[in-house]
């Protein structure tokens, strides 16, 4: 029989924000995957205190625009999974936050999927969940719409004009062109940023003067009509 393979989304930093669920899968699983970005490991570092003495394989996971070179890579990764799985062995795959949401592991995921394999999602808590709770504000209510939005991809001002709540993710780079479209748009006064939501050094912003250009990649920016 083959194994399972489990997308384990592991919270936005704080390990005391990992699930029950995550915990439980974490510890049960013969083999971690662990995203390999060339960068840090963050989630690796979410969970290190749950899998002692389990198998670690490192996935390539390339941060690039190259869309050849990037798949490439997902077959890689694909191919060392399927190796594993066949070995009836049960793999959780880790990634930041919720597997849904901006994950590069959902293409993993379906490619496993159109193979054959059994996949399941082990939703995590998100980053902008906990950056309003950070900011010890609701993200909509009532009849409030919330939109997600990629801030460093060419539609984000047209979406940030749609009515609602707005949270900003994937600024990266861009984050001086966003905080210049955030005031041509007059929305400038109603934006709060956090930036490595609960992690060691989380920094809080209600004031977007404050936020340096070159913050971090884990930036999020709550954007509230009132």
């Amino acid at each position: 029989m083959t194994g399972i393979l489990y997308g384990v989304g592991v919270g936005p930093g704080d390990p005391k924000l990992l699930t029950l669920q995550a915990v439980e899968v974490l510890q049960r699983v013969s083999v971690i995957a662990v995203p390999d970005t060339d960068g840090e490991k963050t989630a690796m570092k979410i969970v290190k205190d749950y899998i002692k003495g389990k198998e670690i394989m490192y996935c390539p996971m390339p941060m690039s625009r190259d869309l050849e070179f990037v798949a490439s890579k997902h077959q890689e990764s694909c191919e060392m999974l399927e190796r594993e799985l066949i070995a009836g062995k049960d793999i959780a795959f880790i990634t930041l936050g919720d597997p849904t949401i901006y994950s590069t592991y959902m293409y993993i995921h379906k490619m496993m999927i159109e193979k054959g394999y059994s996949t399941k999602i082990i939703p995590g808590i998100t980053s902008f969940c906990a950056a309003a709770a950070a900011l010890n504000t609701s993200l909509c209510d009532r009849g409030d719409v919330l939109h997600i939005i990629p801030a460093s991809y060419p539609d984000a001002e047209k979406q940030l004009m749609l009515d609602g709540s707005k949270v900003l993710m994937k600024s990266g780079k861009k984050l001086g062109e966003v905080k210049e479209t955030l005031k041509r748009l007059d929305l400038y006064k109603n934006s709060q940023m956090v930036e490595c939501c609960s992690m060691e050094n989380e920094k809080i912003y209600r004031n977007l003067d404050q936020v340096s250009d070159d913050s971090s990649y884990f930036s999020i920016i709550i954007v509230k009509d009132k």
